[in-house]
């Protein structure tokens, strides 16, 4: 474990609760979730089974927010949230312009957002039922810009970037549901090796289109479940029926405490330490043991120099879908299997609250983690009423917690048998 401490100074958050981090943590501890009755824009009526999401709401957008340049350039949905969500962590870290020039920019995203109206431009088709590509290029002026035709995956890594004059490291990561967490993880471990002193990551992602849901749910990941209502997504309980979306985005500031309290910044809570693991099983399935779950828990441990039994709180991973949340208590029954401890954990999902985000899921779960470790409140898993009977831990069902949290993990897991865990420690002045 290194002696170089590493805090989340800053935070930014774009969900379907708004544009502010502060009144995701109000709205989260209350209680609520958002998400609401949804369809693509490119389905006819009601027609596409998946009925449920947790859209962002632009009539939530405050006042100052109204001119951010995201609105008006040609980008993904996923880029305008996520360039909003990490504007917001820079002003809430109050670090001078001039501090970003040698910072570090790690950014995770998600598909790319393919737009049904561009598809078409390839039409009609030609002699043998094809369809003709010629034909789209000649009107290629009618491409949106918005639309993957004219993105790259990078897109939202290189505008932060720019936007902040930054010269050091820009990192685009593609690593499914892990990837904002693995950003985190990766920027924590660049300033622990002495490469940066300050790195703003994250991520951002929004899979509510015909596309991207439609494989999703074709996947059997998503859920088509109505007969909740909005009600819907329910980790750990055994009605899940599988995800329920978001879209958003979500940035936090890391740095070293000498930096930051070289600049009288007050910190909202300590990296630890960071592990990630493969399950190398199957790719739209976690291996039934957790084995690689597992891993990646146990790794953030030992890199955080913690031992289990320190632990008082899991963000879980929670996803809502029938294997994940069995597979997930059985690897934290394994980790915390010592003097079963695991009966005396706190473990909240938060995606009963603001849904899945895909890509960027992991960044707003840190923030909240951080949170935790700073009021010592832990967000509920809302719609828990009758668990499963594989998933038999204190889930903080349907009400926020006051309870002390001096140490926490957080989890991430993606399609593919991607696996990251973060350990968040609560700040002291004194060294660990």
């Amino acid at each position: 474990m290194s002696a170089t401490r590493i805090v989340i100074t800053g935070m930014g958050a774009v969900t379907g609760f708004g544009f502010e981090w502060q009144r995701l943590w109000s709205e989260m501890l209350r209680g609520a979730h958002c998400i609401r009755p949804w369809q693509p824009e490119e389905a006819q009526g009601d027609s596409f089974p998946v009925r449920y999401a947790a859209a962002v709401d632009m009539s939530l957008l405050p006042d100052y927010l109204r001119d951010h340049p995201a609105w008006s350039r040609p980008l993904e949905t996923r880029s305008r949230y996520g360039w909003v969500a990490a504007t917001q962590a820079v002003a809430d870290s109050g670090l001078e312009p001039d501090g970003w020039r040698d910072a570090a920019v790690l950014c995770a995203s998600g598909a790319p957002q393919h737009m049904l109206a561009d598809m078409l431009l390839a039409l009609p088709e030609d002699k043998a039922g094809r369809a003709d590509w010629t034909h789209l290029m000649a009107r290629a002026g009618e491409v949106r810009g918005e639309g993957s035709l004219r993105q790259s995956n990078d897109r939202l890594a290189r505008t932060i970037a720019e936007d902040l004059g930054c010269e050091g490291p820009v990192i685009n990561i593609s690593s499914a549901c892990a990837g904002a967490a693995q950003a985190i993880g990766n920027a924590f471990q660049m300033i622990r090796r002495g490469e940066v002193e300050i790195a703003l990551a994250g991520g951002a992602d929004s899979v509510l289109n015909l596309d991207t849901m439609g494989a999703l749910y074709l996947l059997g990941a998503a859920s088509a479940e109505q007969r909740w209502g909005a009600d819907l997504c329910r980790p750990f309980d055994r009605d899940r029926s599988g995800l329920i979306a978001g879209e958003g985005g979500g940035f936090v500031v890391l740095e070293t405490l000498e930096h930051a309290l070289a600049r009288g910044a007050t910190p909202y809570a300590e990296v630890l330490g960071y592990g990630s693991s493969l399950d190398a099983y199957k790719v739209t399935a976690p291996d039934p043991q957790g084995r690689g779950a597992t891993f990646a828990m146990q790794a953030a441990l030992r890199d955080a120099g913690v031992e289990p039994e320190q632990v008082d709180l899991i963000n879980a991973h929670g996803t809502s879908t029938p294997l994940n949340d069995a597979t997930e208590t059985l690897a934290i029954k394994t980790v915390f299997a010592n003097r079963e401890h695991y009966r005396r954990l706190a473990v909240s999902a938060n995606k009963s609250q603001f849904g899945h985000l895909i890509a960027a899921a992991g960044a707003p779960e840190i923030m909240l983690t951080a949170l935790a470790c700073r009021h010592d409140r832990i967000t509920p898993t809302v719609n828990l009423h009758h668990p499963d009977a594989q998933c038999d831990l204190d889930y903080c069902a349907n009400q926020a917690a006051a309870r002390r949290v001096d140490v926490a993990l957080s989890n991430s897991f993606g399609f593919g048998g991607l696996n990251t865990s973060l350990v968040l420690g609560k700040y002291r002045e004194e060294s660990r």
